[in-house]
């Protein structure tokens, strides 16, 4: 029986042509209906591979909900250098931090000195210049707790205790260059003034990258992952990295990467001056939560 050219005949009847084209097109449907949802499962088991490669990244409770970003509690009195719960007797000591600097103390001997020299909070020195004691092409090693600038108020406490953020950027700032005013009071006179310092919560993560640019740093987030690292600090860029509990803190803390060899990477950690060794990549991969890699703008 003729049709009308689409399968259709004037009874009213599908011809075998019409249902194998509807056929057809029901499996088309069915093809492509299969590849989208291949697709999509492929994509999905991507992304979730990507995020569980990155760093983790560790949020304080206390972050403002204004956008600022992420916010690191580096308060030694409860999370700088290693966590030593030893019993060791320590000097009875008066005033506001009575309780803070026992328990620096406890945690870190070398502080003895410091301690014993508070005389009161101070008011930071943004004149002092310590150009005469950087050398070219070197990162210099500063204490938070120097006394220069380690009895200025900062957070939550003094800088020699809650300081460890600015410290580290100030390490690199002066290194890469060459400017010596760029102390850790400086810096934390900045963090204080553009909001990178939130009592209570620590030190925002911005500091490391707008705040970089104020002091004519290029800040670039880089991840975890040891040829990416090696690469960076060997092209003459040093690193910062936030540090979870571990070897270096019980909760947050800052230390600088400045080169690395076959043994692993080299530290300078401003809360303990022992730490400033070679550690290995295994010793410290698990520790790190977020790492930044900086040049001269």
């Amino acid at each position: 029986m003729d049709t009308d050219g689409y399968g259709y005949n004037g009874s009213g009847e599908y011809t075998a042509l019409r249902r194998r084209r509807l056929a057809e097109r029901r499996r088309r449907r069915r093809r492509r209906l299969t590849a989208f949802l291949a697709v999509a499962l492929i994509l999905t088991a991507v992304s979730a591979l990507a995020l569980s490669a990155r760093p983790k990244r560790e949020e304080s409770p206390d972050s403002p909900a204004n956008g600022s970003g992420n916010v690191t509690d580096d308060d030694a009195g409860s999370t700088d250098g290693v966590s030593d719960t030893s019993t060791a007797d320590t000097p009875e000591y008066e005033g506001p931090y009575a309780d803070v600097f026992a328990e620096l103390l406890v945690k870190n001997p070398e502080l003895e000195t410091f301690i014993e020299g508070f005389d009161g909070e101070e008011e930071p020195d943004l004149t002092l210049d310590l150009g005469d004691e950087l050398t070219d092409g070197e990162i210099p090693y500063l204490s938070q707790w120097d006394s220069r600038w380690g009895y200025c108020k900062y957070g939550s406490g003094l800088l020699g205790w809650t300081g460890c953020g600015p410290t580290a950027l100030s390490m690199v700032a002066m290194g890469l260059t060459g400017d010596g005013t760029l102390t850790p009071a400086y810096v934390a006179d900045l963090a204080i003034r553009e909001g990178y310092c939130i009592t209570g919560a620590g030190t925002d993560w911005r500091l490391f990258s707008q705040g970089a640019a104020e002091l004519g740093l290029t800040a670039k987030e880089i991840p975890l992952w040891e040829p990416t690292m090696r690469s960076e600090l060997n092209a003459g860029r040093p690193m910062i990295c936030i540090m979870g509990p571990g070897h270096f803190t019980d909760e947050g803390h800052y230390i600088v990467l400045t080169g690395c060899d076959e043994e692993g990477f080299h530290v300078l950690d401003p809360f303990r001056a022992s730490n400033c060794v070679t550690w290995s990549y295994d010793d410290i991969s698990g520790e790190i939560r977020n790492i930044w890699a900086y040049n001269k703008t």
